[in-house]
């Protein structure tokens, strides 16, 4: 008759599985941890680089917005003195 009896394991032998399992978890965990913040700083990167962008861009139509300010004065200031005559 063939017994179906399988030897029982070692704890020495569970307790290296058990490490090696662990040993395991810890290596994908810190793979996991450092890709996640590589996407945290290139997101982060994105967003100021969005917002400087956005930024001159606002300065640059201001300064198209604002007038020009050397010629009305001279205008400005030749037209006050002619009315004061």
């Amino acid at each position: 008759m063939h017994s179906d009896h399988t030897p029982d394991a070692d704890p020495e032998q569970l307790l290296k599985l058990l490490e090696s399992q662990v040993a395991v978890a810890r290596t994908r965990r810190a793979a996991r941890e450092s890709s996640r913040g590589r996407a945290g700083t290139i997101g982060l990167s994105i967003i100021v680089g969005g917002a400087a962008i956005a930024l001159w861009m606002l300065l640059l139509l201001l300064e198209q917005m604002r007038p020009q300010q050397s010629a009305p004065r001279e205008n400005g200031s030749a037209a006050a003195s002619e009315l004061a005559r």
